[in-house]
C-alpha cells in the first residue's frame, strides 16, 4: 500500500478519493456480499429493509456479522481515515447499498453532514470520510460509483451539467477500498447487468459529529462484549455504555431472562 500520507494527501488536495485494491481477500469479500443479500431477503419479508426503486439498503452491519466487525476497523481505513479526522474519529454510519439490475444512479451528492449543512462548506475540519468496499468486481456496467476529481475543494453542492462532463466511473476488483472526502462530488451509475451489486459504505466523521444513522440499530451485547477498543471507540461506547446497559436489560426483560 501506499504511504498514508500520499494517500492523505490525495484525498485532500488530489481527487478527492483514492482506490486501494486487495485489502479484502476474494474470499472475505464473498462473505460479506452473500451476508448481505441473505440480510436483506430475512428483513425485506419483515419490511425492514429501506428501498427506493431498485435499490435497497441494509443497516446495522456491525452487528449482523464478524466479517462487518473486520472491515469497519479495519487497519487500512483506520489508519488513512484517522490522519485526516483525527484519532477519536467515530462512525457515523455502516450499511450495505444493494442496486438490483436496472437500478439507476441516485443523483449527484456530497456526504453527510455536508448534504445537511447549507453550503458554502467549510474546507477545515474535514467532517466525513467515506469509505466503499467493492465485495464484488466494480464494472462499467453494473452500477460502479462516479467521482468528479478535485471536487472537493470546491466546497458546493454539485453542479449538474459540469458533474456530467468530468465525473469518472470507478471500477475495481472484489476485495478493493475506496476512501473518498465527504465533499467529493459522487454518484451511482446504472446497473444494466442481471445481477444485483452490492457495495458497504461506512462513514467516519469527528466525534462531534451526530451520527447519520442509529448506532444501536441492529444491537448485540456480545458484539459489544468481544469488540476491540477501536470499535467501541467506533461505536460511540464511551458515550453510551449506560444507555447500552438500559437496553440490555429490557431486552431482557422481554425474553423473561432473570
Amino acid at each position: 500500500m501506499e504511504a498514508v500520507a500520499s494517500l492523505v494527501d490525495e484525498i485532500i488536495n488530489g481527487n478527492g478519493y483514492v482506490v486501494i485494491p486487495g485489502v479484502l481477500s476474494t474470499a472475505q469479500a464473498e462473505i460479506a456480499r452473500s451476508t448481505v443479500l441473505k440480510l436483506a431477503e430475512e428483513e425485506r419479508e419483515q419490511g425492514q429493509v429501506m428501498s427506493e426503486g431498485q435499490r435497497e439498503r441494509v443497516y446495522g452491519l456491525v452487528y449482523k456479522g464478524e466479517i462487518f466487525e473486520l472491515m469497519v476497523q479495519h487497519p487500512t481505513v483506520i489508519k488513512i481515515i484517522e490522519a485526516i479526522v483525527g484519532s477519536d474519529m467515530t462512525l457515523g454510519g455502516f450499511s450495505a447499498h444493494i442496486l438490483h439490475p436496472g437500478a439507476i444512479n441516485m443523483g449527484a451528492h456530497v456526504d453527510y453532514p455536508y448534504w445537511a449543512m447549507r453550503p458554502p462548506f467549510p474546507v477545515y475540519p474535514v467532517l466525513e470520510v467515506q469509505a466503499i468496499w467493492m465485495v464484488e468486481d466494480f464494472t462499467e456496467e453494473n452500477g460502479a460509483p462516479v467521482f468528479t476529481p478535485g471536487s472537493q475543494k470546491f466546497c458546493n453542492l454539485p453542479d449538474l451539467t459540469y458533474f456530467s462532463k468530468t465525473a469518472k466511473k470507478i471500477t475495481g476488483k472484489a476485495g478493493s477500498l475506496v476512501l473518498s472526502h465527504g465533499l467529493c462530488w459522487h454518484d451511482t451509475s446504472v446497473n444494466s447487468t442481471q445481477r444485483a451489486r452490492v457495495s458497504i459504505l461506512g462513514n467516519y466523521t469527528p466525534k462531534f459529529v451526530r451520527p447519520l444513522e442509529d448506532p444501536l440499530q441492529g444491537f448485540q451485547q456480545e458484539v459489544v462484549d468481544r469488540a476491540t477498543p477501536k470499535l467501541r471507540q467506533l461505536l460511540g461506547y464511551e458515550f453510551k455504555a449506560a444507555l447500552f446497559k438500559d437496553i440490555q436489560r429490557l431486552y431482557e426483560q422481554a425474553l423473561n431472562v432473570k
